[in-house]
């Protein structure tokens, strides 16, 4: 992890954090595991029909040093955003400043929906993927979001086009 992040458990959940100052803009870290075609609750989308996952069984202490992302938690006001399998800051962190990411632009379908609680004013209540979205919402999402997810808001995607998700 390089002392730039750290994994902390906080009110029985475990988070991604910030060990230092994070300025606007700065990679923090690519996102490494295994490539899979199937989401688990824990993967990342990367690709229309891409996953990374964590190899097998892990022993907690690799997931901690080497596949710390697995614990970034949702946010629907993130302060990181994955582009490709990199993460970047959207805004300055200040120390112990919790590294989120919106679920929304990564996943097309959540393998696993759940009840958002980050409180934010512009959070979506229910968490189920990209594909559930309303289309303002997408839009709102755009300069976030995963290339493959971009392709199905501007309807290069013929099968997760228009006719799928929340319009409106």
């Amino acid at each position: 992890m390089t002392g730039r992040l750290a994994v902390i458990r906080l009110d029985e959940e475990f988070r991604l954090c910030a060990a230092r100052a994070v300025i606007a803009g700065e990679r923090l870290f690519t996102i490494e595991g295994d490539l899979t075609t199937v989401p688990t609750r824990y993967s990342v989308q990367v690709g229309r029909s891409t996953h990374v996952d964590l190899p097998g069984t892990v022993p907690i202490e690799e997931i901690l040093d080497k596949y710390y992302w697995r614990f970034m938690n949702h946010c629907c006001e993130p302060s990181v955003a994955i582009r490709g399998r990199e993460v970047h800051s959207l805004r300055a962190l200040r120390q112990w400043d919790e590294i989120t990411f919106d679920y929304n632009t990564t996943e097309y379908d959540i393998a696993e929906p759940f009840d958002c609680r980050c409180g934010s004013a512009g959070c979506v209540g229910r968490v189920r993927g990209f594909r559930y979205l309303s289309w303002p919402e997408r839009e709102r999402l755009r300069p976030y979001l995963a290339v493959h997810l971009r392709s199905v808001l501007d309807g290069d995607d013929p099968v997760a086009g228009r006719g799928e998700g929340g319009q409106g």
